[in-house]
């Protein structure tokens, strides 16, 4: 930390390890370090001193952190707060973030870490100004959430609190699948627009020629069939947020108009010379690089910076495998599954934990609700799945990646078919299953020619001879074309 006038920290966290390692740390860079055991404890040394940053733990015997935080805002005042919990999900987030808390640490945490957000609060505490508001569950019965407690998604959850009390726009990127359309309808219902309108819309779907309709409306008589005039998005959306997903995918010419909106917040309706005025949030998600975009000219870059005010990038589900198991019993829950917490016994989860899912949330979501169906209320099988999807087109970073995974789902289905547990051939049958076609297509490239076949396979001609008869390949070496 800085050297400055010493500062009293108030940890209050049940776990001893904790409040040691913080003191240790801290006191030894002049500051003066208070730890508490609970959140009652904690309440009786911020009223009896002055309290300069306040590290507060979730999860603690008695009251909990988050319904106590309110009394400690008011004990210390605008001192900043760090929330530190194991248990993080969204919800928990934005409660400390709208409770007042400055930021927010996810357990495990190296003490490094946290001592420069310890630092990073005192330094701008004469800057912090804090905002009160309601605690209470904003998530609506029976919506989508977002699920995880993987690092990754805790990142997630804490940027999504941070940004949306804002009025900054935001870009949201990630794979398909990922959930970037929860992540902005998440970012609305938490906002100060919460009570406004929140349209979204995927302009890729709209052909061009209507979009800018669609988006900012037209008057009458604009262009053949615009019998009447109508309100876009833009405008019926007036005071709430506009979610505009894949926007990799707009025309040139309506990104300068959406730039006008951010930037000035006004539009012009096709057919009109009138510019109207409209407040309005924009939230923009995409799967593509916008940056290449912009290199390429299919993007603006004016717009890029724009719409990535703050940028929130979701991790693909290979990334965060450990949420496999909680996002299936979700799944389940909402289909009424029995037993939902146990229908998936362990080996099918860990296999399931093994799977690229390159489709991401969605895929998994998908494969599940498949399951459910060919289980019909019993415990889950591997063979209850569907196959894996493959990764293909532009997704794929690798050329051999749809190889990979077509092994992959062949060696699943192999060990799900209830074959012989004792077996000890897999290598072979892979080998079987799969050099024929290998040999086949390199005897054609060169025209049935073994010795050239040979050289191009890496291998000895009489290999190669005894690998045809294994086959049942032609073996008679006196038709070979050069032999």
């Amino acid at each position: 930390m800085t050297e400055t006038a010493a500062q009293t920290i108030l940890i209050v966290d049940d776990e001893p390890s904790i409040c040691w390692g913080f003191e240790r740390l801290l006191s030894e860079q002049g500051h003066v370090v208070v730890t508490a055991s609970s959140a009652e404890e904690g309440l009786e040394k911020a009223a009896a001193q002055k309290v300069d940053l306040l590290v507060l733990d979730v999860r603690l015997p008695g009251e909990d952190g988050i319904s106590a935080l309110p009394r400690f805002r008011h004990e210390i005042g605008d001192a900043p707060v760090v929330i530190m919990t194991a248990f993080g999900d969204l919800e928990t987030a934005v409660a400390a973030i709208h409770g007042g808390a400055s930021d927010y640490l996810t357990k495990p945490f190296k003490l490094e870490d946290a001592s420069r957000v310890c630092e990073a609060m005192l330094a701008q505490a004469k800057q912090s100004e804090q905002s009160e508001f309601d605690t209470a569950d904003l998530e609506p019965a029976g919506a989508a959430v977002l699920i995880g407690r993987s690092v990754a998604m805790q990142q997630v959850f804490r940027r999504i609190a941070l940004v949306a009390d804002s009025e900054l726009s935001v870009l949201i990127t990630g794979e398909t699948g990922t959930g970037k359309e929860l992540v902005a309808a998440a970012i609305h219902r938490h906002s100060r627009r919460r009570d406004e309108s929140y349209v979204a819309i995927a302009p890729v779907s709209l052909s061009e020629s209507v979009i800018e309709s669609e988006l900012f409306g037209h008057v009458k008589g604009a262009f053949t069939g615009a019998a009447d005039a109508r309100k876009g998005l833009f405008e019926l959306a007036d005071g709430g947020s506009v979610f505009l997903d894949e926007i990799g995918d707009l025309p040139m010419a309506t990104q300068v108009k959406l730039l006008r909106v951010i930037e000035q917040g006004e539009f012009t309706s096709v057919g009109d010379l009138r510019c109207r005025k409209c407040n309005v949030r924009v939230i923009a998600a995409t799967n593509r690089d916008l940056k290449s975009g912009v290199e390429e000219k299919t993007f603006r870059e004016d717009l890029l910076y724009r719409l990535s005010a703050v940028a929130i990038e979701l991790p693909p589900l290979r990334e965060r495998k450990d949420d496999i198991p909680l996002l299936c019993e979700y799944f389940l829950r909402r289909l009424g599954y029995p037993a939902a917490a146990t229908a998936i016994p362990e080996a099918v989860m860990t296999e399931l934990q093994r799977r690229s899912w390159f489709g991401n949330v969605r895929e998994l979501r998908n494969a599940v609700e498949h399951a459910s169906v060919m289980a019909r209320g019993r415990a889950f099988e591997l063979a209850d799945f569907p196959v894996p999807q493959q990764r293909t087109g532009s997704e794929s970073t690798n050329k051999f990646d749809s190889l990979d995974a077509l092994v992959e789902s062949w060696t699943r289905q192999q060990l799900a078919s209830g074959s012989d547990p004792s077996m000890n051939d897999l290598h072979d049958r892979m080998i079987n299953a799969t050099e024929p076609a290998l040999l086949r297509v390199v005897l054609e490239h060169t025209g049935g020619n073994r010795a050239a076949a040979a050289q191009l396979l890496g291998m000895h001609r009489g290999t190669l001879r005894d690998r045809l008869k294994r086959y049942d390949a032609e073996a008679d070496e006196g038709d070979e074309p050069g032999a």
